[in-house]
């Protein structure tokens, strides 16, 4: 059974599935932090790691749908089982799940006490520092599509954006660090204007284009 098929009987309209990532790409696109930009990567970092890519002012799906899965990227050091079944994949690294745990410990063992569902205030040292750590982890996949793609512009999004500079300064030191000098000095990391409305925004921006382009 398709659900797009099932969908659209039940609306009576058509419908599309499409990735999340690349909708938060085309939010930020239209209506936030890239709106000026035709080259720059989205990066969704929830409970997966996915990367939304905007390629001369188009959303670049893949072949298939798919690109951008950077959270199936494998570390050298990481031994973690994954949910797709392999192991050392970038999202049992730094996914939202496995943040929240880190600071749950870290801050447990600091003596403050937090919610493991929630992002803690990051006025700590201690917390800032797993995030930042998380960031840098996220920078060093990163890198190597900033040598290959030269985008203009990385944008932050999904749920661990919320943790703000720390996320993006271990990004951008992991960027400098393992890019060439000459792309790591043409992209700048930010955080995405959205939140978590970079999805359902980019929804509202595919279905405005579809309209004018069947006017």
């Amino acid at each position: 059974m398709r659900p797009v098929a099932v969908l659209g009987r039940r609306f009576g309209h058509p419908v599309a599935v499409a990735n999340d990532a690349d909708m938060g790409a085309r939010g930020e696109h239209a209506f936030g932090a890239a709106r000026s930009l035709d080259d720059f990567l989205y990066i969704k970092a929830s409970h997966g790691i996915g990367a939304g890519m905007v390629l001369a002012g188009r959303t670049y799906p893949g072949s298939t749908g798919i690109s951008g899965e950077i959270g199936h990227t494998r570390l050298q050091d990481s031994t973690s089982l994954c949910r797709c079944g392999n192991r050392g994949c970038l999202e049992t690294v730094v996914s939202i799940t496995e943040v929240r745990r880190q600071l749950a410990h870290v801050l447990t063992v600091s003596g403050t006490a937090t919610d493991p569902d929630t992002l803690p205030p990051l006025d700590e040292l201690a917390a800032a520092r797993v995030i930042t750590d998380a960031g840098r982890t996220i920078g060093l996949v990163l890198a190597d599509l900033v040598n290959c793609l030269n985008p203009a512009a990385i944008v932050l999004g999904g749920e661990l954006s919320a943790a703000g500079d720390p996320l993006a300064t271990g990004v951008r030191e992991f960027i400098d660090r393992y890019a060439q000098l000459a792309s790591a000095h043409a992209v700048t990391v930010m955080a995405g204007k959205l939140q978590q409305r970079a999805e359902l925004l980019g929804a509202v921006a595919t279905v405005m284009r579809q309209s004018t382009t069947a006017g």
